[in-house]
């Protein structure tokens, strides 16, 4: 910046920058001040920060500190004049920027401006604006502000009591007094952004409003906060604690899906749901005390926590949604109290850390599949006042024992008899069941069903007997050692996938039997014995 003792051409009027924000900073000489002030004044409206000189100092700690400045910048913004090529300290300015590889935008305000031979290499291959003509076409001043770097702005954009855009790329956001609602997507993608001072006036944050802001550290939704909208804070990857303070808050679906670093969350007491995929794939969670007012947890609300290793569930809680805790891969524990009904499918599916389970006497639905891929899982309890399941042997039925739900993957068992007393083999029964080389079916099932005996990779053998009429989808599947199954013409209804995997079968079936026919169309060998 040029230094001129004559204040008639210094006065801009305008605040300059002087934080750790980033900001541009602003090259120019004084005898320019007049034009360069109406540009600035343009970007200042569109809350721009920018440093400039705005002191009369000379000598060397003067120049060192604009060498800092430049250094700490993140654009620089040059007018070019004769004056300013004539100068020194906009040389010297020039030069510094370049030599730390700071992006520089070019302002022509004379057409007719000779760039100095030293500067050259710097200047002349750089895009630039024509600021000679900006009073006449705003384009030119449009396409400068379009330019500037986005971390360098300060503006939020609102619309009566609704923040529906942000264009600030600062490190810290204090939302107005006057903001009632956050828009939806209104600060979707700030990747600056660390923290969000939301304050004690805003009620909703709607859909996306801050999904992929992804230097988010900490945040505060305090007691005044309603309602926080589906995939709110989607995507906010570091993001590693998180107060919800209002008891009756809704948590839209997603709200903090792939969090993957969020690992300290506390809950309002009085929060009575927590809907689906609300923390899914927070993967550094490993504890959290869920709310005791809690009387549903909705479908995958904490899939994918990898690191989550045990979770006591609320006595008010009636309802375990689907796939809950589908994948808590590290999940070894999880206490149930006596008020839950329902169990979802794949609640538990994946929890390949989980060795021991206990059903309490209340619940009376359990989804398909609940233990599909619990691969260490030794122990299945049910409480004995329960008037819907049981478990014998570490395996449950309901309580009849006409249907078999869940046979524990883990025992030391090679060869199991089905009671007789079963009509049906529910979908993901066996799966997994990678040490039983021997299954008895009795003659009493009619079904079995989807994913069955999936990946039971020590069975060799199985006859399925006449009583049976539908093998379901994938039933087989991964059962890479069975060699023979014995399938009579009673079954007539065969999903997809039922053998995939099976290389070493042959399927022993009537030539003309809907079993040969399905053999035939998957190219698996069959014969009659």
């Amino acid at each position: 910046m040029e230094n001129n003792h004559d204040s008639v051409y210094y006065d801009i009027g305008l605040n300059s920058y002087d934080g750790e924000e980033p900001y541009i900073f602003v090259s120019y000489s004084h005898h320019d001040v007049t034009k360069v002030r109406e540009i600035l004044k343009r970007i200042d409206r569109e809350k721009f920060r920018f440093w400039y000189d705005d002191t009369m100092e000379i000598g060397e700690d003067f120049r060192i500190e604009l060498q800092t400045k430049i250094e700490k910048c993140s654009a620089f913004l040059l007018f070019i004049s004769e004056e300013s090529m004539q100068s020194k300290y906009c040389g010297m300015e020039i030069i510094i920027a370049y030599k730390n590889n700071k992006r520089i935008f070019p302002v022509y305000l004379d057409d007719r401006t000779v760039i100095p031979s030293a500067l050259k290499m710097i200047l002349e291959n750089l895009q630039h604006v024509k600021g000679s003509s900006i009073d006449k076409d705003a384009r030119y001043i449009d396409k400068l502000i379009a330019s500037l770097p986005v971390e360098t702005m300060r503006s939020l954009s609102i619309e009566e009591d609704v923040l529906v855009r942000c264009k600030d790329g600062s490190r810290v956001i204090s939302i107005p007094e006057e903001v009632r609602v956050i828009g939806a997507g209104a600060f979707k993608n700030c990747e600056k952004l660390e923290n969000l001072e939301i304050g004690d006036k805003v009620e909703s944050m709607l859909t996306e409003a801050c999904r992929g802001c992804k230097n988010l550290l900490g945040l505060v939704l305090p007691k005044n906060i309603k309602y926080v909208g589906e995939s709110a804070f989607r995507d906010c990857t570091s993001l590693t604690t998180l107060a919800v303070e209002n008891d009756d808050i809704e948590l839209g679906e997603r709200a903090f899906e792939n969090c993957a670093n969020l690992a300290e969350i506390t809950l309002a007491e009085g929060i009575s749901e927590i809907y689906g995929g609300v923390f899914n794939s927070c993967k550094a969670l490993k504890t959290i005390k869920l709310p005791d007012d809690l009387t549903v947890l909705g479908e995958s609300s904490f899939a994918d926590c990898v690191s989550l290793k045990e979770i006591d569930i609320p006595e008010n809680v009636t309802k375990i949604d689907d796939m809950a805790f589908n994948g808590c891969l590290s999940l070894e524990r999880i206490d149930m109290k006596d008020k839950l009904t329902k169990i979802g499918k794949y609640a538990f599916k994946d929890c390949k850390s989980l060795e021991s389970i206990f059903l309490p006497a209340s619940v009376n639905f359990i989804g398909q599949g609940l233990f599909r891929n619990c691969t260490n899982l030794k122990e299945i309890h049910v409480d004995p006042k329960s008037r819907y399941f049981k478990s014998v042997d570490n395996v449950l039925f309901n309580k009849s024992k006409s249907e078999i739900y869940a046979f524990s993957p883990k025992q030391p068992i090679t060869s199991y008899s089905i009671p007789d007393s079963v009509t049906k083999i529910q979908a993901w029964s066996f799966c997994n069941c990678t040490s039983l080389e021997k299954i008895i079916i009795p003659d009493s099932v009619t079904c079995i069903g989807e994913g069955a005996f999936y990946q039971c990779e020590s069975l060799r053998t199985l006859d399925v007997p006449e009583s049976v009429d539908k093998i379901d989808d994938t039933a087989f599947r991964g059962c890479i050692n069975m060699e023979t199954i014995t399938i009579p013409d009673s079954v007539v209804d065969f999903g997809w996938g039922v053998f995939n995997g099976c290389s070493k079968l042959r399927v022993i079936c009537s030539d003309n039997s809907a079993a040969a026919k399905y053999c035939d169309k998957k190219n698996i060998p069959h014969s009659e014995s």
